[in-house]
């Protein structure tokens, strides 16, 4: 069997990231500093709003920075909750999401296995202290070669200038033998087609979506093996 791939972008939350899990236990530890009791239906709405936060991001409609009391803001309103200083909502909140490192099923092994025959490095759209906390922390770092977090790199994934800074920190001229692994159809899926890569769908307990963003779509990581090796 013949390699197709050297090096395999890969994306954090809901690739191999539990984020769904971590997100609960931050936002509840931080709400409950802050006076909110966080019931299930609480955690379930920020969880709403901090999505949609995000989708207005990748659309170009909010800043990275707006972003961050924005959605704990939205959020107190929606619960009639007493006004807070936002931005140190957030802070909490990013300081205990960094400590979060909860793996998706499977994930430590695939990634241990993957390791063997590619380079590895996350791309994610996280924000710098809770994507770098977390994996400080987390099983599969040994395996991991380097992490490339929007915060930091100015830009976010879909636009291009979030993979040509990696193309160029990584020295790539030819990317041809680089594949984009991830969740998302609007970041990563679309991110790896601006930037003229392969694609591959996550689907993570999703429905296909037969999009002509991914040119693979996996539903679990076994599957990725076929892609992989010829």
């Amino acid at each position: 069997m013949s390699k197709r791939f050297d090096i395999v972008l890969l994306d954090a939350d809901e690739t191999v990231f539990d984020f769904k899990r971590s997100e609960k236990a931050a936002v509840s530890e931080t709400l409950r500093h802050f006076g909110v009791d966080p019931t299930d239906e609480t955690v379930a709405l920020y969880s709403a709003i901090n999505l949609g936060c995000w989708k207005a991001l990748e659309r170009g409609e909010l800043s990275r920075e707006d972003l961050k009391p924005t959605r704990f803001q939205r959020l107190f309103e929606a619960l009639g909750a007493p006004e807070a200083d936002y931005y140190s909502v957030n802070e909490n909140y990013e300081l205990n999401l960094s400590h979060q490192s909860f793996l998706l099923d499977g994930a430590l092994e695939f990634v241990q296995k993957l390791r063997e025959h590619c380079r590895i490095y996350l791309a994610t759209n996280g924000l710098t202290v809770p994507q770098t906390g977390r994996f400080s922390r987390c099983a599969i770092r040994p395996y991991v070669d380097g992490m490339y977090i929007s915060e930091q790199i100015g830009a976010s994934k879909p636009e291009k200038a979030f993979f040509e800074y990696i193309f160029r920190d990584l020295g790539l001229t030819d990317t041809s033998r680089v594949i984009m692994l991830g969740d998302s159809l609007t970041s990563d899926m679309l991110g790896g087609r601006n930037a003229g890569l392969t694609t591959c769908h996550y689907l993570n307990g999703e429905e296909p979506s037969h999009s002509d963003l991914c040119d693979y779509e996996i539903a679990t990581y076994d599957e990725f093996w076929d892609i992989l090796f010829e």
